[in-house]
């Protein structure tokens, strides 16, 4: 189902400027409700012990509070999520996990939800970090009916951006820690940073991203470019999209490959946009776009050793490890080197080796795995 771009566009812009501007954060929660016809959105961290820190719009401060303070604990609908196994990016209803029956008589709809005016909540899965998934649920109101096959597909295209805001500003926040400003933190941040103008030409670029540049990608008269033409093409239309003027929804994140073998980069591309009554906007216009580029090295806390115990081969391990970070199946392919048809065949013998029958299941039980390795 085709959602229009244009109705999107401004949501999506809010979303990049919360990743760079916490305190924008309830804003970028509030487009996302209007996008989807919700009372509010709210993000929550998905199976953690303790206690629980979450974030709301302003219309669910008073849910959010009680939420937090005991009604976590009794939350059934992600509970059954964290049993049954969550891919990262996957959109759906609590109506997956949840029978109409059952949300008559479970306390989390009838004495926490329904005061609230909440009937139904429709989320998306982010990956944080290894171990760390973060649902992002919107939250419908009584009498409003329940989520259209619209409405989820408006979610679904939200969120990659959803996903790329959170992975952006978590790492803002971890390299703000080391810094005493933004541009320190982009010093800081652990993956290459480029900033672009309004012409898609480079601003600033952070020292892993001058590093980057030559081996893949390059500046020519200041403009970025791949090395090899299929992902210079894929490059400069993401730039395109992203760039004020061409009411483009931003494009998802695509590989760029390096010389003798390396591991490619994954690279994204955010829009930029000032705010209307900022001295930025006079400086730099309506804005321009930033590339994040990350390193696909193998960095993340292997657990090759339980599944190589669990009877996975090398190739199987691999592709289990790919999957278990979020990628897509034909992306791990893509990044392994393999065939796609190649790595279908590896994911049936990793499901009957470990006896799962869905991939969402197979990144839960890499994600728990991932858990018990030691730092």
């Amino acid at each position: 189902m085709r959602v229009p771009d244009i109705d999107l566009l401004t949501t999506v812009d809010l979303l990049y400027a919360a990743a760079l501007e916490p305190d924008r954060w309830p804003e970028a929660l509030d487009a996302i409700s209007r996008s989807v016809g919700a009372i509010g959105t709210s993000m929550v961290p998905v199976g953690p012990e303790g206690t629980v820190r979450s974030m709301a719009s302003d219309s669910l401060l008073e849910a959010n509070a009680q939420y937090q303070a005991e009604w976590w604990q009794r939350d059934t609908p992600t509970r059954r999520l964290v049993t049954r196994g969550i891919r990262p990016g996957a959109v759906g209803t609590d109506r997956l996990v949840m029978e109409e029956e059952e949300i008559r008589r479970d306390p989390f709809y009838q004495d926490f939800l329904r005061p609230h005016g909440i009937a139904q909540s429709m989320a998306t899965v982010v990956a944080l970090g290894p171990g760390q998934l973060l649902s992002v649920a919107t939250q419908r109101g009584l009498g409003r009916g329940l989520y259209s096959p619209q409405d989820v597909a408006v979610l679904a295209a939200l969120a990659p951006h959803i996903a790329r805001a959170l992975t952006l500003a978590t790492a803002l926040a971890d390299a703000r820690r080391l810094a005493d400003d933004f541009s320190g933190a982009l010093e800081r941040i652990a993956m290459g940073v480029v900033t672009l103008d309004g012409r898609g030409k480079v601003r600033t670029m952070n020292p892993l991203a001058r590093q980057m540049m030559g081996d893949g990608l390059t500046v020519v008269h200041g403009t970025v470019h791949a090395t090899l033409r299929a992902d210079d093409a894929r490059l400069q239309a993401a730039i395109k999209a992203a760039l004020p003027g061409d009411d483009l929804l931003p494009a998802r994140g695509f590989l760029v490959h390096r010389a003798e073998g390396r591991p490619p980069y994954h690279v994204e591309v955010a829009p930029l946009r000032p705010r209307l009554d900022t001295l930025e906007q006079v400086a730099f216009g309506d804005g321009g776009a930033m590339l994040l580029i990350r390193r696909l090295d193998p960095t993340r806390k292997s657990v090759a050793h339980y599944l190589a115990a669990m009877g996975l081969t090398p190739a199987e391990i691999r592709l289990a490890e790919a999957l278990g970070q979020g990628a897509r199946l034909r992306t791990a392919a893509e990044l392994l080197g393999i065939a796609y048809e190649t790595a279908r065949t590896h994911l049936r013998s990793i499901f009957n080796k470990l006896d799962v029958r869905r991939q969402s299941e197979l990144v839960a039980l890499v994600t728990r795995l991932s858990g018990m390795v030691s730092p």
